[in-house]
């Protein structure tokens, strides 16, 4: 009783650990999948978990966890292009209303999530618009004076009549 193995416990405890594996190659895909719409902190909370989660577990397969974590890792990089995206439009219509302080905030905000994204392995396309819209965003706004200047004068000529209706 002792030193007999029976053999359909070999098969069960195969079995078993097979279904663990799979539940939790289930639990890391269900992870992931709240992460392709998540916001930039709540992407970066769910990579971080998804990485502690490969790292503890030895069960699962290296490739599955590589691939694992690099769609993560996507996922996180999207979710900081799309709200720096926002963020930047945001600061451009808001400069385009001469809101400086506004601008000025969601501009930083476009930036933090520009750097982030770059950090993240962000596709030369996206960078080279970003880097375009901010600069855009610092020659729009707090320039218009009101009055006469040295660019445009006071027009002190008399109007010309209109001479089309007569």
């Amino acid at each position: 009783m002792f030193g007999i193995k029976l053999p359909g416990a070999a098969a069960d405890k195969a079995e078993q650990q097979r279904q663990a594996i799979e539940r939790a190659k289930a639990d890391c895909l269900k992870t992931l999948h709240e992460m392709e719409d998540a916001s930039p902190d709540t992407a970066e909370r769910l990579h971080k978990m998804l990485k502690d989660r490969c790292g503890s577990d030895k069960q699962l397969p290296f490739d599955f966890k590589k691939a694992l974590l690099e769609k993560a890792r996507e996922h996180e990089r999207h979710a900081n292009m799309r709200e720096c995206d926002r963020l930047l439009h945001q600061a451009a219509r808001l400069a385009a209303e001469e809101h400086l302080t506004e601008r000025a905030q969601k501009l930083g905000a476009g930036r933090r999530y520009f750097s982030k994204a770059c950090t993240l392995g962000a596709d030369e396309d996206f960078r080279r618009a970003a880097q375009r819209l901010m600069e855009t965003i610092m020659l729009t706004g707090g320039v218009h004076k009101d009055g006469p200047s040295r660019a445009k004068p006071l027009d002190l000529a008399p109007k010309a009549p209109n001479r089309a209706k007569g």
